[in-house]
């Protein structure tokens, strides 16, 4: 079973991997891999900007096999990797989020797409804003990225703002969270 957890410092290589293999024009990331990899382990402040990801365990994790020369070693990531999602709660910072609210970013390495990682990422980092006591959750989407759509629509995101960044139109989902039921 997946686990998810805080990134650690020795995930640099599996978060690379899987960060190298997305478009990351998709899920809006446009700094290099290294780069990315490299704020996120480094930058980590609880409550205003957490990454976590998604990891199989070790006896779930595929080694590759070589065609060719099948016992020579390949360099394999043995990380188990599979997916990321951010919290970024800096409206201090960000003129894109409000007070109380935080942004989502997500990435589910490909061969585990439409699985439920994603959803599990997601609860995940919903059920953390909320013990954070946020008040919204926001997340940006390409609107070519029907999976996404679908998946946000799906956990309750309502469609709020939409833009064009880096050439690409986009589509802003919101959640509303620790709303407490008024009483008649």
């Amino acid at each position: 079973m997946v686990s998810i957890r805080l990134i650690q410092p020795t995930d640099w290589q599996g978060l690379y991997n899987l960060i190298d293999s997305v478009d990351k024009s998709m899920v809006g990331m446009y700094s290099s891999t290294e780069e990315l990899v490299e704020d996120w382990i480094n930058t980590i402040d609880m409550g205003i900007w957490e990454v976590h990801v998604a990891v199989l365990p070790p006896d779930e994790r595929k080694k590759p096999k070589r065609k060719i020369f099948p016992r020579l070693r390949l360099k394999t990531n043995t990380s188990g990797i599979i997916g990321v999602i951010t919290l970024y709660a800096d409206w201090e910072y960000e003129e894109d989020i409000e007070k109380g609210e935080f942004d989502i970013g997500i990435t589910v390495a490909k061969q585990y797409q439409q699985k439920g990682i994603g959803k599990r990422l997601l609860n995940f980092i919903i059920d953390r804003g909320k013990e954070l006591k946020l008040e919204k959750a926001t997340l940006w989407t390409r609107v070519d990225n029907i999976p996404m759509i679908k998946l946000a629509q799906r956990m309750g995101f309502q469609q709020g703002k939409s833009r064009t960044k880096h050439g690409f139109d986009w589509i802003q989902f919101v959640l509303e969270l620790n709303k407490e039921k008024e009483e008649d």
